[in-house]
């Protein structure tokens, strides 16, 4: 009877663990980072349809809180529209997946460039605000404005809007 009991008793315990295990194999990995945690050399490529969206570099992300990561010395690649944003730094909330960039602003094409000291992207709505100046520099003309709104086909000066076009 006893040696009944006690292989019962492991078949039993086995089969807990065999289920306890399968379920750790399944269970998504979940990682808890404190207020010092931080990661250098970071890099995250967007694809959509096996195309590459964008690509983000940045020199350190630090998380600031559990939702919040400040980024520094960050360059954003936009392989499709041919430019390049690169600035000090911005923060990321991981909930909204917003980003705020600050800090000597400069987007770039060959044929233009984009300053400014902040822009907000705005995930839910893929628009990039500014309620600070804006210029954008061309071959031939100059322009800016106190505010701008840009969506993935158009950007829009607010405010104030002065520009300068050039002869050949």
């Amino acid at each position: 009877m006893k040696k009944l009991l006690f292989v019962c008793s492991s078949i039993l315990l086995l089969t807990v663990s065999i289920v306890y295990l399968n379920q750790e194999k399944d269970a998504k990995i979940k990682l808890r980072l404190g207020d010092n945690s931080y990661m250098d050399e970071v890099s995250i490529t967007q694809k959509k349809a096996g195309l590459v969206k964008w690509i983000l570099n940045s020199e350190k992300a630090v998380f600031l809180t559990n939702n919040d990561i400040k980024l520094d010395n960050l360059k954003i690649i936009f392989p499709e529209k041919e430019l390049t944003l690169v600035s000090n730094g911005g923060i990321y909330d991981i909930e909204s997946r917003n980003l705020k960039i600050d800090g000597n602003i400069n987007a770039f094409t060959r044929d233009y460039e984009i300053v400014a000291s902040t822009l907000f992207w705005d995930s839910s709505k893929n628009e990039i605000l500014s309620d600070k100046k804006v210029q954008i520099v061309g071959k031939r003309f100059f322009a800016e404005g106190d505010a701008m709104t840009a969506t993935t086909d158009k950007a829009t000066l607010n405010k104030n809007v002065k520009a300068v076009f050039y002869g050949k």
